[in-house]
This record gives C-alpha cells, sequence and structure tokens, in this order.
C-alpha cells in the first residue's frame, strides 16, 4: 500500500512540475510580447493621425445631413450635459444604508 503511495505521489509531483514549467513559459511569452510605453506612445500618436485625416476629409466631402461644426458642437454640448447631471447625482446621494431581515418564528 505504501508503495503505491509514493508512487501516486511522484506522478502528481511530476504533473504539477510540468504545469508550472508551461505556466511559467507562457508567462514569459506574454511579457516578451508586451509593448513598452515608447511603442503605445507612438501608436497613439499615429492613430490620432489617421482619425484627424478622416475628419479632414469628412468636412471636404460635406455629404453629410447636418454640418460637421453643428454636429461636434451638439456632442459637446451632450457631454456637458452629462457631465453636470452626473454630478447632480453624485451631490444627492450622502449615504447607502444597507438593511438586513430580521427573523421572527422562522419568518423573515
Amino acid at each position: 500500500m505504501e508503495k503505491i503511495l509514493e508512487s501516486i505521489w511522484m506522478v502528481a509531483v511530476l504533473v504539477a512540475g510540468w504545469f508550472g514549467a508551461r505556466l511559467t513559459k507562457q508567462i514569459d511569452d506574454l511579457s516578451k510580447e508586451k509593448a513598452d510605453a515608447t511603442q503605445t506612445r507612438e501608436e497613439h500618436l499615429s492613430q490620432g493621425k489617421l482619425i484627424h485625416e478622416l475628419d479632414r476629409r469628412v468636412d471636404e466631402s460635406q455629404h453629410t445631413n447636418i454640418g460637421r461644426a453643428e454636429y461636434k458642437s451638439d456632442i459637446t454640448a451632450l457631454h456637458s450635459r452629462i457631465n453636470i447631471i452626473s454630478e447632480k447625482k453624485a451631490d444627492k446621494i450622502m449615504n447607502v444604508r444597507t438593511h438586513q431581515s430580521k427573523e421572527k418564528n422562522g419568518e423573515s
């Protein structure tokens, strides 16, 4: 019986070691692929340039139902209104109380 337990224990240790090695390898691979801050900043700038170029092309085409300036001002007003509403709600909520039901004679 002891010999069987020793054999099972050895197999369990080997399997756990194998899983640990694979997990460590995968974590190392993910760390190598992770972008550093300069790459992220460069990507952000290039995406920003592409977005501005797209905005410029849309402005030039003028194939929209409403003017671009009007649309942008509407969106800006909407965002400011949402911010004002969220600040008002945050001011109104002072504290949140939770109540636990009391059990009487097995009833809640």
